[in-house]
């Protein structure tokens, strides 16, 4: 198999994302908390968190797109809470402001991630795809991939369109192409499904949980990558 394109997920496989997102609710917080009180008090976070499961339930093709659900979860409490419409509309996009700019700022990469991505980008096409909508700009990782595609956009994965639209924008044949990704389902199963090869990022070094699929191949520190890719193009070639 001569590979010519890697794919891949973001959130827990070039970094974790829970600091920057803890501090990326606090910041939302804080805004809503100094320009309206009263949003702050009719909604404080442990009820914000029920409503935006209870939203989610009813709206769940909305989920996937991470930023307009909560965008849309920030217009409605701003109204519920008195505001009017476009008050809550622009209310809605100060306060997500807030908890963009956080979300994607802290963002530190695993240890060795900056050597590896720059030393395959030297070979392949490096696209990334996530269900998350970090700004890779903000969080200073843009110069590590070539495409950025999110959920924002496109369906989530395990849906195929972000896999598609990858293959498309680099020209290549999913035979040609390796996902790698932390997620059993969203990444290796998605990515196989089409006829691309699925490396697990298994970090924490668990059991796979899945029985009618298995990964192409698993590494658990990113030093170990570059030999993983070369060892699955070599056994498929």
């Amino acid at each position: 198999m001569t590979v010519r394109l890697l794919t891949f997920d973001l959130d827990h496989t070039l970094w974790d994302p829970t600091d920057a997102l803890i501090a990326a609710e606090r910041a939302m917080f804080d805004w809503i908390r100094t320009h309206s009180p009263v949003t702050a008090d009719f909604y404080p976070p442990e009820k914000f968190h029920a409503y935006k499961k209870d939203l989610a339930a009813a709206y769940p093709d909305m989920t996937g797109r991470v930023s307009e659900f909560r965008y849309e979860l920030l217009r409605r409490i701003f109204l519920q809470s008195g505001h009017n419409s476009e008050q809550a509309r622009s209310m809605a996009k100060a306060a997500f402001d807030a908890f963009y700019q956080a979300r994607s700022t802290g963002l530190d990469l695993f240890p060795d991630v900056a050597d590896v991505m720059t030393e395959l980008r030297k070979q392949y096409q490096v696209i990334a795809i996530s269900n998350g909508n970090a700004d890779l700009s903000i969080a200073g990782h843009s110069h590590l991939f070539d495409h950025h595609l999110k959920a924002d956009d496109y369906d989530a994965k395990p849906a195929p369109d972000m896999f598609h639209a990858a293959l498309e924008i680099a020209g290549v044949s999913a035979g040609q192409t390796v996902h790698i990704g932390d997620h059993p389902e969203q990444d290796v199963a998605a990515a196989q499904e089409l006829g691309i090869k699925g490396i697990w990022f298994n970090d924490k070094k668990v059991d796979w949980p899945l029985s009618d699929v298995t990964p192409n191949a698993e590494f658990s520190h990113w030093s170990q990558l570059v030999l993983t890719i070369s060892a699955l193009a070599d056994t498929s070639s």
